[in-house]
């Protein structure tokens, strides 16, 4: 009886490696949820971006035309090397490395492609 009360008094030092494996097991099980939902709210932000660029681009397009009459061959023309008469202050960083903008020489329209779908700065998703 001795030895049983001698072991209930005395203090555990540390964790059981059961109680470190369950521990580890939740924290698996959390992050396996979370980390989808944080990829997407990444694509969520790079879309949002690309939508406002599409229409900052799209408004200097439109002066671009209201001045010379004829719409921009590039987003490159709507920047001005000395800073000045600029309808844009530098060229606009696209938020994915294989993203870029294109302007529609005829109509203005400014789009872009990012994971397979089309978007444009007329406020729609053009057609593929």
């Amino acid at each position: 009886m001795n030895r049983i009360m001698h072991c209930m008094k005395k203090k555990r030092k540390g964790f059981m490696l059961l109680e470190l494996l369950l521990v580890i097991a939740i924290v698996g099980i959390l992050a396996a949820v979370a980390i989808p939902h944080f990829t997407g709210m990444t694509d969520e932000a790079k879309i949002a971006r690309i939508q406002a660029d599409l229409s900052t681009i799209g408004s200097a397009a439109e002066m671009y035309y209201v001045r010379n009459g004829t719409y921009p061959s590039a987003v490159a023309d709507l920047v001005s090397s000395e800073g000045k008469e600029g309808f844009l202050r530098s060229d606009p960083v696209p938020p994915a490395k294989d993203v870029s903008y294109a302007i529609n020489k005829k109509t203005g329209e400014v789009t872009c492609s990012f994971k397979g779908v089309t978007y444009s700065s007329f406020g729609k998703k053009a057609a593929q």
